[in-house]
């Protein structure tokens, strides 16, 4: 009697043992079920099948099993398998950044608010008039919207998450197709922005030197743009392995990408510095206070926080494509601070003009009075003589020859001039001010 209650509980054991195990490979793939059995069939442990604890614990078999699933299973079925084991093993998700990410979201908005009062300023006379870099920067203002937007976009199909939780899978071609579009828009928007700052540089310093390293940064900028977005449109060939090539279900090649990024970089690093540089350096030459050579510099050093936020990103896409082979939690930061980095732009180019606006209405909160003269293109032509225009020349100088004190006319109905308008200041007495 005892025997036979024995071996009843031994076949119930099984039998519910077997069931257990049955609901546990019911979702995943068949293949993955397969390498189960024959990794545990193989495996040294001293786990029972159906200890799932203790299978999860033990390194060794989980190694094996994650190697039998690669060999055997398509990337598809290899990512639902991941999935599951990562559910049993109770290991958690990752967790990425928010759709609505304040992060990106606050450099947007400070940047239109900066946008916005440029374009009032030149709606109002201030400014120096319409020209190149306005037009340039509000099709690079365009771009920098459309790039918060694609990046929220990957964000809602599952980049800065495993690829493996990202359910549907087919949600990582919609993330890969917008990724492409980004990196493309991304290219054109940085260097445009530039390329304004540079047009806003022509119109107040005048020194054949400085004009002549304008121009040719203006080309670089230019260059990089043409070469890196024809880099990364063709990047794979064919083509649309950009948003499909992660299955690896056809065959084809992709430059590597990660190295390609940080490439351009380094070269964004250069050529921010040196743009920072430039102005700087030209505002010393010129005969002006230090207090006045001081504010202007501060203002043109704010592209410092460009280039540090470009060395943040190189840094971030470097770390994380040194330990993680992850491609949609690699690429999510990288992401996160191009946006802010493209935000940046937007805001730099604004600033100087942004504070001729607040010289303009609000002298005191500006630091100044409105009898004192800034580095800004205005429409107004500053009264009785343009001969002491801010950054002129003489004698192949490229500063004032004498040291005076100035005054801007704001008219209310300033007379426009061509796009190169500059800061007409005027002579209006002697001053001993260094």
């Amino acid at each position: 009697m005892l025997l036979r209650k024995f071996f009843i509980f031994i076949f119930l054991s099984l039998v519910t043992a077997t069931a257990a195990a049955s609901d546990s490979d019911s979702e995943r793939p068949q293949c993955a079920v397969s390498c189960r059995h024959q990794t545990f069939a193989n495996s040294t442990t001293s786990c029972s099948f159906t200890d799932t604890a203790c299978l999860c614990a033990d390194k060794q078999y989980q190694s094996e099993l994650v190697d039998c699933v690669k060999k055997t299973c398509t990337t598809r079925e290899s990512l639902t398998a991941q999935r599951l084991r990562f559910r049993e093993c109770k290991i958690p998700q990752h967790q990425g950044y928010p759709v609505a990410d304040p992060a990106t979201l606050a450099p947007l908005v400070l940047g239109t608010v900066l946008f916005a009062i440029r374009i009032a300023a030149k709606f109002m006379g201030l400014g120096g008039g319409w020209g190149p870099d306005d037009y340039t920067i509000i099709v690079s203002w365009c771009l920098a919207v459309v790039i918060f937007g694609l990046n929220a976009s990957m964000v809602h199909y599952g980049f800065s998450h495993h690829m493996w939780d990202i359910v549907p899978l087919d949600n990582i071609t919609k993330a890969y197709k917008r990724f492409y579009a980004y990196v493309l828009v991304y290219k054109i928007q940085i260097s445009l922005a530039k390329i304004s700052v540079c047009l806003f540089l022509l119109r107040i310093f005048r020194s054949t030197t400085f004009r002549y390293i304008t121009y040719t940064m203006m080309g670089i900028n230019t260059a990089i743009a043409i070469a890196w977005v024809f880099g990364d449109a063709f990047r794979c060939q064919p083509i649309h392995l950009a948003w499909t090539g992660w299955e690896n279900a056809e065959p084809g090649k992709c430059i590597n990408f990660n190295q390609s990024t940080i490439a351009n970089a380094f070269v964004n690093i250069i050529v921010d510095a040196a743009m920072v540089v430039m102005p700087m350096y030209e505002v010393t030459k010129l005969s002006l206070s230090i207090r006045k050579k001081l504010g202007v510099i501060l203002m043109f050093a704010v592209g410092l926080v460009l280039t540090v936020v470009g060395i943040l990103r190189a840094v971030v896409l470097y770390q994380h494509h040194r330990w993680n082979n992850d491609p949609t939690v690699t690429l999510a930061p990288v992401n996160h601070w191009s946006t802010i980095e493209v935000q940046i732009t937007i805001v730099c180019a604004c600033l100087p003009i942004t504070r001729a606006m607040l010289v303009r209405f609000f002298p005191g909160i500006a630091g100044v009075s409105g009898e004192r003269s800034y580095p800004y293109p205005t429409g107004g032509t500053g009264g009785r003589s343009n001969r002491a225009a801010f950054g002129s020349r003489q004698a192949g100088d490229s500063h004032i020859s004498k040291t005076v004190s100035y005054s801007v006319n704001y008219a209310s109905n300033p007379r426009r001039t061509s796009s190169d308008d500059m800061v007409h200041l005027v002579e209006v007495g002697p001053s001993h001010d260094k």
